[in-house]
């Protein structure tokens, strides 16, 4: 596998974040309590609108009036497994697209369970996990340790032609894409794969920089022109660069000041807020795999 540069995902992804900021889409999250109101503010950052509707009740309606679902399986419950089935299944009715966050897929029964239930019942436009989280959905002997990422599939650009194996075939088994994030991330709808090599390690010692990088895809894939696996692909790629590019930026922001973790987590929020097309076309560091 030989990677190269993308110029023509580099103009795709700027173009997603134009979109973004013009549509404004509506993202509606059920998604982890742990993290919900930096996923609700990552949102909002970016451009687009979120609403945390979680109660059975009104799922249904919330995600009618919706651009696009995101369903978190952080902090499971179930009736928040019940909410998440029924607004699925209302979302692929009515063409929203759907994303599913595995978060610790294959530290638990009960997250393999709900995982497994949502991609048979609501066959997910997107999933978007850690590499730990798909090899386990994959049915790959995962090392999920928590909700982290085990070391053991820690993605870096020399083993990336490997681990993209997993990604591409995983994509083309569940008919749709598949993003695994890591020091490098790979996203394949299971024809081409993308890989974005943006980011910081940083992003990895603030609770919820996954769930919120969910989110943003959400928003992304909300905005997509058209709701072809073509453009969901473009969409995906596109919020994967601005979550990595808003960690760059933070972190350099971090080391002016001397300063930790909470002044990087007010940092990733202003760069998600403040990154705009032309960063992207100057910085964004994808590379393609077209084989």
């Amino acid at each position: 596998m030989t990677l190269k540069l993308s110029e023509n995902m580099n103009k795709a992804s700027a173009e997603s974040l134009i979109a973004v900021k013009q549509k404004i889409p509506l993202v509606h999250c059920i998604t982890n309590r742990v993290t919900i109101t930096d996923c609700a503010n990552g949102v909002l950052a970016c451009g687009a609108a979120p609403i945390m509707a979680e109660d059975t009740r009104e799922v249904e309606d919330i995600t009618s009036i919706s651009q696009a679902l995101v369903l978190n399986i952080g902090t499971l419950m179930p009736l928040q497994i019940e909410a998440m089935l029924k607004a699925g299944k209302k979302a692929k009715q009515i063409g929203v697209p759907v994303i599913l966050d595995p978060v610790g897929a294959g530290a638990t029964k009960l997250r393999d369970e709900v995982s497994k239930q949502i991609i048979d019942e609501v066959k997910p436009d997107i999933i978007r996990g850690n590499m730990s989280e798909i090899r386990a959905l994959y049915g790959f002997a995962g090392h999920t340790k928590g909700v982290e990422a085990a070391a053991s599939d820690a993605v870096t650009m020399e083993n990336a032609a490997d681990a993209a194996v997993i990604v591409k075939e995983m994509a083309d088994k569940f008919d749709c894409v598949v993003g695994a994030t890591g020091e490098v991330d790979i996203i394949s709808d299971g024809k081409t794969t993308y890989f974005v090599a943006n980011g910081h390690p940083m992003l990895c010692k603030i609770t919820g920089s996954g769930c919120v990088l969910s989110a943003l895809t959400g928003a992304y894939a909300g905005a997509a022109p058209e709701k072809s696996k073509e453009k969901i692909l473009d969409a995906v790629v596109g919020a994967f660069v601005l979550s990595g590019m808003a960690g760059e930026y933070a972190y350099a922001e971090v080391e002016k000041a001397k300063a930790g973790t909470g002044t990087f987590h007010a940092k990733y929020m202003d760069a998600l807020n403040l990154i705009d097309a032309d960063d992207f076309r100057k910085n964004a560091k994808i590379y393609v795999d077209e084989v």
